[in-house]
C-alpha cells in the first residue's frame, strides 16, 4: 500500500502485450505526488519480462513495487 497526495494506492499493475519482452510504464504513486506541470517526468519505470513468464514485478526508482502481467493472446480470449 502506498500513500499518495490524492489518497492510497493499494497495488499498481501493468499489463503488457502477449509478445512484449520490455516495457515502460508510469508509476502512479510517483505521479500522484508530483506537480501536474511535471507530467510524468521522474515517474516512469522500465522493465523486462521474458516471453516464458506470465507475471513479474518491477520496482520504480523511488521504491514503489509494480506488478507486471502478460495479456492473453486475442486467440485465447472468448
Amino acid at each position: 500500500m502506498v500513500e499518495g497526495k490524492h489518497g492510497v494506492i493499494t497495488e499498481q499493475t501493468v499489463c503488457i502485450p502477449p509478445r512484449a519482452t520490455s516495457f515502460r510504464a508510469v508509476c502512479e504513486a510517483c505521479a500522484s505526488t508530483q506537480l501536474p506541470s511535471r507530467g510524468y517526468v521522474g515517474a516512469t519505470v522500465e522493465g523486462t519480462l521474458a516471453l516464458e513468464r506470465e507475471h513479474g514485478r518491477v520496482t520504480c526508482p523511488r521504491g514503489h513495487e509494480i506488478r507486471v502481467l502478460r495479456a492473453l493472446p486475442a486467440s485465447l480470449v472468448h
